[in-house]
């Protein structure tokens, strides 16, 4: 590169980077409008999964997809452990040097696995019904969404930018003048 050449690169560069930075701020506000339809979408009709298309093109480029994670337990467990050693003995183990009282991990995933919640939030044995009142329900986390691309969903949003069929300005919404 000529001296004479670099005001025009360095131009170039500085134009690109507010322009990226105007793009990230698009993208978050569109990322989260569409994240919000989906959890209300969800909410109303129970639909996780949206397909995304571009113009002139027949099939879906990307999905947005919505988990919504269960409730977990949170188990205190000094009371898990006295109710074993009452209830179930042969599922508590002493491990050394020093003499440390557990109970089995496969015994704990086994009721972790198997324990339910009542209609009134209380925590029983799925199996024998009874309370445990040593496990509460912790809250779910909040729903989260994954845009996700299709093979080679990519490239067809880029040909559909160098086609035309994308409108970029109307997309990006860039405010008129703004200082900073």
């Amino acid at each position: 590169m000529t001296r004479q050449q670099l005001p025009e690169v360095a131009m170039r560069a500085a134009v690109l980077k507010a322009l990226a930075d105007e793009v990230k701020k698009a993208y978050d506000a569109a990322r989260h409008e569409a994240d919000s339809g989906l959890i209300d979408l969800h909410n109303q009709l129970g639909v996780t999964t949206v397909e995304v298309r571009v113009p002139g093109c027949g099939r879906a480029v990307a999905q947005l997809s919505l988990s919504t994670p269960e409730p977990g337990f949170i188990v205190e467990e000094a009371g898990f452990l006295a109710w074993c050693k009452q209830e179930h003995p042969t599922e508590v183990e002493v491990t050394t040097p020093a003499p440390v009282e557990t109970v089995r991990p496969a015994w704990r995933k086994a009721l972790l696995a198997r324990m339910r919640v009542e209609p009134d939030g209380t925590v029983v044995d799925g199996e024998t019904g009874r309370v445990l009142d040593f496990v509460r329900v912790a809250e779910p986390a909040p729903p989260a969404t994954r845009l996700t691309w299709k093979t080679g969903g990519r490239k067809e949003v880029a040909a559909a930018y160098r086609d035309g069929r994308l409108a970029l300005g109307e997309l990006l919404a860039l405010p008129s003048v703004e200082e900073e």
